[in-house]
């Protein structure tokens, strides 16, 4: 009995006793215990600001889209037909999350058909080429024909007018000896006119055997020209003798025209001494320097002059219904002309639609050959086209990034036409590194300080002490299900190597930034009224409230506009902030101290 009454109060001494001490430990001796208020500071000062928002997202790869077999766009067959080109893979250098460089090879291809493609486009252009060669000869030859209509050269069709009909000019310098045109009056002669170079004249003769070894072609002769009488004889036309030359002797002789003997003929040419007309009879003599020798057996004749020409036209019948007119007529019966001057002009509605036949007809050609070069054209454009698809049979990557998923395997064949779509055509998918996202979402307290472009530093967890560059480039919002409201964020990085899609990454959007400006600390600030306002400690170190004007704010500091000077002291905390309960000691204080 005893014993349990001992244990009793023993328990009960030590509750006591711990009550106290413990008593004695929260509340000090009063000899301990600062009799006034304390105060922590800091002194306004200057220096630089940056406002931001802190959030956090994983990143995400920017879709490159999908990379494809080369398209034959706009190749085709010479007949204009679409052609399809089967591709076999023959490597495929990459493999699903491979990072690529742009430039890099991935996929080398192969397309035999295309070798069979360019032979055939290249055959058509010969063959086009070779039509284009004939269309010009016949170009060529309906010219001719037109100059022959237009009794002129003609180099150029455009130059030609049907309206100015027919130009007849002087094929030689001579004397017109016949005219058979009028002006105004219808053409029904095809000989228009002949003129004759009299300045000439050539004379047939005939020799014996025996005579034959002492002439030769070359030689010179005498001659004395006679004009035959009615009566029958001759008698001499001019007085004295002629230079002529042996043009040409025939060395096979022939029977005479008495039928006895046999001769040679040949042709003399000399100069006209003024009269000497066709029909005359002329006595030759050898030429013993300048002097008359040993006279030939038989006479000459004096069959025409050297140079004579006809100007007809051939390509139109004269007649009552013919429509051909001699327009203009410059020349008479008799008249000296120059090689190359204008005789006559003949038109009328039958030549006017015949000389405009012909050059539409070589117009026509014209255009043909013009269309037959634009299908060359084409058709060179076709050859470009294959031969660039033959360049491109090495896929290469368009740009950084990574591979995502690889569609074929070496052997595997892809048909592709022009009407191809891109997934049919499709090769591998590749996201593109060179740009990349953050999508996440914010509270509505930080929401306000995110702008459209603002700049953003991105630091990425498992590259530490890297520093990335991004801009935010969307802010939207909705509510969810239970009725909250989601802001989202979406930030763009630039891509760097190391980067990967799935990173964590950490960003600080900047709101904000001021360089030397007035900055308290944030705990120096309390709103009081919907006013921000501060305790600056006065002269007597008694806390004093003072309104400011804030700007910036972070974490750490906020911006002063207006209310307080530089070097001020404000209170970062102060002894009435403490429970009951709490005192401060001398000594040891729990306040920061005062810079």
């Amino acid at each position: 009995m005893y014993k349990k009454v001992a244990s009793i109060l023993a328990v009960l001494l030590v509750v006591f006793a711990g009550g106290y001490f413990t008593a004695k430990q929260l509340v000090p001796d009063s000899a301990q215990v600062s009799t006034g208020p304390r105060y922590a500071t800091k002194a306004v000062e200057r220096g630089d600001i940056t406002q931001g928002v802190n959030i956090s997202g994983q990143l995400n790869g920017n879709w490159g889209g999908s990379i494809t077999v080369p398209k034959p766009e706009g190749v085709t067959d010479s007949n204009g037909s679409p052609i399809s080109v089967t591709y076999t893979v023959e490597e495929v250098f990459v493999q699903p999350n491979q990072m690529i460089k742009k430039d890099d090879n991935l996929v080398r291809l192969s397309a035999n058909n295309l070798t069979d493609i360019l032979d055939e486009l290249t055959e058509s252009i010969q063959k086009k080429q070779k039509e284009i060669q004939d269309k010009n000869e016949e170009i060529n030859t309906k010219t001719k024909d037109l100059g022959k209509l237009l009794n002129r050269d003609v180099t150029d069709i455009s130059q030609v007018n049907p309206y100015e009909g027919i130009v007849f000019s002087a094929p030689i310098r001579g004397r017109i000896t016949e005219l058979n045109i009028e002006e105004g009056e219808r053409v029904e002669n095809y000989n228009i006119a002949t003129i004759v170079d009299d300045s000439k004249v050539k004379i047939s003769f005939k020799v014996n055997t025996y005579e034959y070894s002492n002439v030769k072609v070359g030689q010179k002769v005498l001659m004395q020209y006679r004009k035959k009488l009615e009566s029958g004889g001759s008698q001499t036309a001019f007085d004295g003798f002629y230079l002529g030359t042996i043009k040409k002797l025939n060395a096979n002789s022939v029977p005479n025209s008495d039928g006895m003997t046999y001769v040679h003929t040949g042709v003399i040419e000399a100069d006209n001494p003024g009269l000497v007309q066709p029909g005359m009879i002329v006595a030759i003599y050898t030429d013993n320097n300048g002097m008359p020798g040993t006279g030939f057996s038989y006479s000459g004749d004096v069959d025409s002059f050297v140079d004579e020409k006809k100007v007809s036209y051939s390509r139109f019948s004269g007649g009552d219904d013919a429509n051909i007119i001699a327009t203009e007529v410059y020349v008479s019966t008799n008249e000296f002309v120059e090689e190359g001057d204008v005789l006559a002009k003949i038109a009328g509605s039958d030549v006017v639609d015949s000389i405009q036949n012909e050059v539409n007809a070589i117009k026509t050609i014209y255009e043909s050959i013009d269309t037959l070069n634009e299908d060359i054209e084409d058709i060179y454009k076709k050859i470009d086209k294959v031969s660039e698809l033959t360049t491109k049979l090495m896929v290469t990557a368009p740009s950084d990034g990574m591979v995502s998923y690889v569609m074929y395997d070496v052997g595997d064949t892809i048909e592709a036409s022009e009407s191809s779509d891109k997934w049919s055509l499709q090769l591998l998918d590749m996201y593109n590194t060179d740009e990349m996202y953050i999508n996440t979402t914010v509270s509505d307290l930080d929401v306000l300080y995110i702008t459209q472009d603002a700049p953003v530093e991105v630091t990425v967890d498992a590259l530490p002490g890297e520093k990335f560059e991004g801009t935010v480039m969307g802010l939207d919002q909705y509510t969810n299900r239970e009725g909250k409201t989601v802001y989202n964020v979406q930030i763009k990085v630039e891509g760097r190597e190391g980067l990967r899609p799935g990173m964590n990454t950490n960003c600080f959007v900047n709101s904000g930034e001021s360089d030397d400006t007035l900055l308290v600390p944030i705990e120096a600030v309390f709103e009081e009224g919907g006013k921000q306002k501060v305790e600056v400690l006065n002269e007597a170190e008694e806390a004093e409230v003072v309104e400011i004007e804030v700007g910036l704010m972070n974490d750490m500091y906020v911006e002063v506009l207006s209310g307080l000077e530089e070097g001020q002291l404000v209170v970062t905390g102060s002894t009435k902030d403490l429970m009951p309960s709490q005192s401060v000691p001398e000594n040891d204080s729990l306040l920061p101290a005062g810079n």
